[in-house]
């Protein structure tokens, strides 16, 4: 979600204890969808603290089919899923593990730096989102569906991504963020934009020619006029890495 600085020394590995034979190559993604289900609300924040206390070993199970699946061997909807459902599960993990985007370094450390078993590999969040996603998929609507677990990112869907029903999963997770006044403003007066449309912006040109084209693929009616009639430049709205918990729910430090 977030461009990592040009710089790293130390890497920050989360080891999995548990080792799952995996025999099909699609991956059950069930324990997630439950989870997902009990412990995130309807803005897409989450009850880490509860999750932590109650539902740790079973995220870390979950965590450990992913550690073991072979993604080669999926189809390409399959994969996609996977790959989605791996970033968001391990940033949680991460958060439950003291991880935060709160601060330029913080980010550093969680995006590129912490890494986690995935498909036999050690990998990363940055790795899984621009290796993994966006240069082998390259589809613009990821970028609605994995969440960096801060404010501003797009909300954490309460299911699993799954194969069957990927298309319609990632063209509501785009509609739902694109008109989202907290992360779009598109009115008469102006219109200001997520930096996820600037820091991206060749995805979005890539796949629709410009960034505002994109975005009226998916924009409500009302504002689709907005968006024509619009000639100056495009803003976009600071983005708020505080951590996505719900009241009361950050993660008790270990």
């Amino acid at each position: 979600m977030w461009r990592s600085l040009g710089v790293g020394i130390l890497v920050i590995s989360i080891g999995l204890s548990v080792t799952v034979q995996c025999g099909a190559a699609a991956v059950e993604h069930a324990a997630w969808d439950a989870l997902l289900k009990k412990y995130v609300d309807d803005q897409g924040r989450v009850a880490y603290r509860d999750l932590q206390a109650h539902d740790r070993a079973t995220l870390v199970h979950y965590l450990s089919t992913l550690a073991a699946a072979r993604p080669e061997a999926m189809t390409e909807h399959e994969e996609k899923a996977f790959w989605i459902n791996a970033y968001n599960a391990a940033i949680v993990y991460g958060v439950l593990n003291g991880l935060t985007a709160e601060g330029m370094l913080a980010r550093q450390r969680f995006f590129r730096w912490y890494k986690i078993r995935i498909a036999g590999q050690d990998r990363s969040p940055d790795e899984i989102e621009h290796r993994l996603l966006r240069e082998r998929f390259r589809d613009p609507r990821i970028h609605f569906a994995i969440v960096c677990a801060s404010t501003s990112c797009p909300k954490l869907r309460r299911e699993a991504y799954v194969a069957e029903r990927l298309e319609h999963q990632l063209d509501e997770a785009t509609r739902e963020f694109v008109n989202d006044p907290a992360r779009n403003r598109i009115d008469r007066q102006h219109i200001a934009l997520s930096m996820i449309f600037q820091w991206f912006a060749a995805d979005f040109v890539s796949a629709a020619g410009s960034v505002t084209h994109f975005i009226a693929r998916f924009v409500d009616a009302d504002k689709q006029a907005i968006l024509q009639a619009h000639q100056a430049p495009l803003t976009y709205l600071e983005y708020d890495w505080t951590l996505n918990a719900q009241p009361g729910q950050r993660p008790l430090s270990e």
